[in-house]
């Protein structure tokens, strides 16, 4: 894995994101920059399905749970990407069902999404973002342009829409215009939808129209879900909605404040330690990074 840097021009910092083995940093204009994921696994409510499960299990149980949880949403956090970017995936790298079926699950929904078969040309993925006042990176999922309509089915799930022939249909005819809408999508992999969530693509969705100011501002943050139990194998939700009232940039605010008061201050850059890309037991001195492999003969 080792070390790779992706640099962008953002409209309010330039954004270097390091990929480090399985972890990820941001610094922007030279500076560094605190992930998004990390305010919120510190700051943010914890999630009360998880409270009450960590509650009945013993550490090690839930130690080989989270650890389960996370790898599995890594692996197919990238899987989505790929497929997005237009790679085709052989689901012998996928054993098992729980793995092919979210992939199929969001081919499904991404064919329903754009009936034309094709991804619009501004459809981004991976995308690079930033909240340069709050020296704050983070990377988003996916962002396009698609009918609100065809939006608004997938947030009603089985009520307007079926599986028929393995595809998504409505269940109904369409009513209205054609009403095209800019929106960034973040996908899960969790047990519930939960009200981080909600605040991550909200706060998503405000630092893409911060760092991207000469395009169209998207105007809608959703959450991909995929869920095994579901009618429909997924469950969509509107980030800015949760229990009926509104999610806003304020909320991650608040989140955002109170991880840095459990901090002591915003947190000091980490040391990166790149291991060298090979070993041996004997032979030739291999340096890379700060950290080095000398022979012992």
């Amino acid at each position: 894995m080792g070390l790779n840097e992706f640099t962008t021009q953002l409209s309010n910092c330039r954004l270097t994101r390091i990929d480090l083995d399985l972890e990820h940093y941001y610094y922007g204009d030279g500076e560094f920059y605190v992930s998004l994921t990390h305010i919120l696994d510190i700051g943010a409510p914890f999630p009360e399905g998880l409270r009450q499960y960590l509650r009945r299990s013993s550490e090690e149980e839930s130690l080989e749970l989270l650890t389960m949880t996370k790898d599995r949403g890594t692996k197919l956090h990238r899987a989505l990407e790929h497929l997005t970017s237009g790679l085709e995936l052989y689901l012998e790298d996928y054993p098992t069902v729980y793995e092919k079926d979210a992939l199929v699950s969001y081919i499904r929904t991404l064919r329903f999404l754009f009936p034309d078969n094709r991804l619009p040309k501004d459809t981004r993925t991976e995308l690079l973002v930033a909240d340069s006042k709050r020296k704050v990176g983070g990377t988003l999922d996916i962002k396009s342009t698609a009918d609100k309509r065809r939006l608004d089915a997938l947030l009603a799930g089985s009520t307007a829409l079926k599986l028929e022939n393995d595809e998504l249909v409505f269940k109904k005819p369409l009513i209205g215009r054609k009403r095209l809408v800019r929106f960034v999508l973040d996908y899960k992999f969790t047990g519930r939808s939960a009200y981080n969530h909600k605040v991550q693509a909200t706060k998503y969705r405000q630092m893409n129209n911060l760092s991207y100011t000469k395009e169209p501002k998207a105007n809608y943050a959703y959450i991909w879900r995929y869920s095994p139990k579901h009618k429909l194998h997924f469950d969509m939700q509107d980030a800015s909605l949760h229990r009926q009232k509104k999610v806003t940039p304020a909320a991650f605010n608040r989140i955002y404040t109170t991880a840095l008061e459990y901090l002591g201050g915003f947190p000091e850059p980490p040391e990166l330690v790149v291991f060298p890309d090979s070993v041996r037991l004997f032979g030739q001195v291999t340096k890379k990074g700060k950290q080095d492999v000398r022979p012992i003969a």
